[in-house]
């Protein structure tokens, strides 16, 4: 006891040290753990696929709403195609990314109209109501006129999007539209800053390193992050390809209609839009505004790791495309089953232990004890740090 005293009125710590020595390495030692803690953290976390192919094989298209409104039952040629789409739609709901609801209006109660506000753009007789996914967050339909064969063909596809779509299923990094003013000369400036811009892009971005692919699939790996394996066999390449459309395209009316949402153009003006994953964009700019550099720094975001897997998280929304993109790619979920997991189980950045038969890596490798983890971690350190500091102030003379 008489050490101790002896150890304490001296203002001695542990190991010899004063109690501002004690502080002082204590703070560097926790400041260097933290860092470390930190950056592992980042290291686990980060997902090194580009956002462009991470959006093409992980981004389910966010679903529009058609809205089809008459008196009475549809008959005719318009009821069969609603019909067919119907049909279409039970045998593959990921066929095109919409619902079908029909509402007969003679039947409709008060409630019911109250409920469907979609209803107060009904025309006078059958119309189709094309109303935006939740994610656009608007309540204003994309698109409304009267319910036609001619009207439901243009809403479902169109030449652009088919050209667009096989695009990205090849592999391209992003479709980027240029939709024509009908000036030539405003027309011509805005061509020539696309492909100025993509040029560029093509020339100085490159994959973010770590990416597996599946010609990998048969290597060693010192360690595997399974968010980092691609999910189908498409090549994975720094590739833009460019579309001009007219914005008076009869074909394309009801498809520009979407890409050119909230107002983004400006009459009389050209406008460059990007597409990219399952035919989606960011929304587009007047040309007149756009150079070169800034269509390298949005391929730039395109082209980076993605950072936010989380698609919420990420700019942009969905268009309307006719195709079941799962299908297309042949995606393949990477499981704790898969070959390129099991070949390599020891150097798996999951616990190889955990539920193996069904679900997808991600229902497999939880982060979240980690998060906890470090956030138990950083509430002690700096608990002991404000002690130590209190304690060293106290000990301070006055």
């Amino acid at each position: 006891m008489a050490c101790r005293e002896a150890s304490i009125g001296h203002d001695r710590g542990f190991g010899g040290s004063t109690p501002g020595q004690e502080y002082g390495k204590f703070r560097g030692m926790m400041r260097r753990v933290l860092l470390g803690l930190f950056a592992t953290a980042v290291v686990v976390m980060a997902c090194q696929v580009p956002v462009f192919r991470f959006a093409l094989e992980r981004w389910p298209a966010d679903q529009f709403a058609l809205v089809v409104t008459s008196e009475g039952e549809l008959a005719g040629a318009i009821g069969e195609a609603l019909e067919a789409l119907e049909e279409e739609l039970k045998g593959d709901s990921q066929a095109i990314n919409l619902t079908v609801q029909r509402v007969n209006l003679a039947t409709l109660t008060d409630a019911e109209l109250v409920s469907l506000p979609a209803l107060e753009h009904a025309g006078e007789g059958p119309t189709l109501i094309l109303m935006p996914p939740a994610s656009w967050k608007s309540r204003t339909p994309v698109w409304t006129g009267e319910a036609t064969v001619e009207n439901l063909s243009g809403l479902l596809d169109s030449p652009l999007r088919q050209r667009c779509g096989s695009h990205l299923l090849n592999g391209a990094s992003a479709v980027w539209v240029l939709v024509e003013s009908g000036d030539p000369a405003k027309d011509a400036a805005a061509r020539e800053v696309m492909e100025a811009g993509v040029k560029e892009a093509e020339a100085t971005l490159e994959i973010p390193e770590g990416v597996i692919r599946r010609e990998d699939f048969n290597k060693e790996f010192e360690n595997i992050d399974p968010d980092n394996i691609l999910r189908s066999g498409i090549p994975l390449k720094i590739d833009f390809v460019t579309e001009v459309v007219s914005a008076d395209d009869p074909e394309e009316v009801l498809f520009l209609s979407m890409l050119m949402r909230s107002g983004n153009r400006t009459p009389g003006e050209p406008l460059l839009v990007p597409l990219f994953g399952r035919g989606r964009t960011f929304g587009g700019l007047t040309a007149s505004q756009m150079t070169p550099e800034r269509i390298v720094a949005a391929s730039e975001y395109l082209c980076g790791a993605c950072s936010c897997q989380v698609k919420e998280g990420n700019p942009g929304y969905d268009l309307l495309f006719r195709r079941n993109w799962d299908r297309l790619l042949e995606v393949e979920e990477i499981t704790a089953d898969s070959a390129i997991i099991q070949r390599n189980l020891d150097r798996v950045l999951f616990d190889p232990e955990g539920p193996g038969e069904a679900g997808s890596v991600e229902e497999v490798r939880d982060h979240k004890p980690l998060l906890i983890g470090l956030v138990v971690f950083n509430l002690v350190a700096f608990g002991a740090l404000s002690y130590l500091r209190r304690r060293h102030r106290l000990r301070e003379p006055s």
